[in-house]
This record gives structure tokens, sequence and C-alpha cells, in this order.
């Protein structure tokens, strides 16, 4: 059965675009559109869709309001932003308001169906720049705690690739090295970190604060 979704957003020629690349993929099926805040809520209660798509910059309902509300309309809906926002304060308030993709408008053509294959199997799906950012700023926090640089630089370079949302053979292929290395580097960190999937690196960072949005 196709993954029902929503787009929302106030511009006619995003949600078409959206839809072109949806419409080529029968996995996926656009239920319904919405191109402001209290429309998107009517359009979530109604249709119940698997994933929306939305806009941080809504008219008379904000995208952050939007999220809250969704949550309790609609707890199984998952929620992906696609916005042009891309200051790390807009991304770690979204994502901590429980959102499970942020994508950049500029990327979101190419971006759009790997983030939700990630997303509709439960995992989270951050746009490369964000998870970069993430992982920079947990690997600065670990060296502040410890005292030590707590991975080698090649766990670094692997662990970055990881936070892309690159598969092992991706990796091998890109570092010239077995897909059996790779998953043997990825077993440390996440060991290191005392974490079992690449998603809670992700929500490692959030829960403790590794990304304070304070500071901008």
């Amino acid at each position: 059965m196709a993954v029902t979704i929503i787009i929302a957003d106030d511009h006619d020629i995003i949600r078409k675009g959206i839809r072109n690349i949806l419409h080529a993929n029968s996995d996926y099926k656009v239920v319904g559109e919405a191109a402001d805040g209290e429309e998107v809520l009517a359009k979530v209660k109604k249709l119940r869709p698997d994933v929306l798509l939305l806009d941080i910059s809504m008219p008379k309902i904000s995208g952050l309001e939007v999220i809250e509300q969704v949550h309790y309309i609609s707890p199984r809906t998952k929620i992906i932003i696609i916005s042009m926002h891309k200051s790390p304060v807009y991304i770690m308030k979204a994502v901590q308001s429980g959102v499970k993709g942020y994508l950049q408008k500029e990327n979101a053509a190419e971006e759009l169906l790997p983030a939700l294959v990630k997303v509709v199997s439960g995992n989270i799906y951050l746009t490369s720049s964000v998870s970069a950012y993430l992982m920079e700023k947990s690997l600065q926090k670990s060296t502040e705690q410890t005292g030590e640089t707590q991975f080698t630089s090649r766990e670094q370079e692997i662990l970055r690739l990881v936070v892309e949302g690159k598969t092992a053979r991706e990796i091998s292929e890109n570092l010239f090295i077995s897909v059996r290395t790779v998953e043997n580097y990825k077993n440390a960190i996440l060991k290191k970190l005392n974490l079992h999937r690449t998603s809670d690196l992700i929500k490692y960072a959030i829960k403790h604060r590794i990304v304070d949005i304070d500071e901008y």
C-alpha cells in the first residue's frame, strides 16, 4: 500500500515540484495539499496521512505550532520539514518538536525520496549540512567532557558519513575499504557512545544538548 502524504507550503510552485517528484513513484500517494497552517490542520484531521511535508514559514499558523497540534490530532503522522531556513536554531527547534526529517528547499529534489525511505522505516533524516553540524558539536562536547579526543580520525570520517545517511557500501566505496571494515568502525563508534542505532546518535545529540540552540 502506498504511503499517503500531505504537502503543505504557501507557494504553489513548491507544492507542484514536490507533487511531480512523488507522482513519479508509485510507493507514495499525495492525498492532500495545504497553503496555510489552518488548512494543514484541517487536512491532517480529515485524512490522517502517513507523512506530512511541511514548511516552517506558514501563514495563519506557524509551522512549529502546526507540528505541536499534528502530534495531538494524528500521532501516527510523521513530519518532514522542507524549509529555506538554514540556521541551526530553526532546525533544532523543529527536531526538538518531534519532526522526523529536515530538508532544505534547495536540496529537496535530490533528498526527498531518500528522506521518505528513512522516515517511513522509523529513522530520522537530516539534511547533510545539519548532520555534519551535529557531529562536529558532538565531537567538541566529547572532547570538553573527557579532556581528550574520543574518536580516531578514521572514526570521525566514518561517523560523518554514517550520520549523513550513507550506507556501509557507499562508505566503503568512498574510503576504499571493505564493507566489513566499515561495519567494524561503526560498531566501535556506537559502543563508545553506548548507542545502538544511527538514529540514536542524532537523538543523543539533542537529548544531551550537545547542540545548544540558546547560543544562536
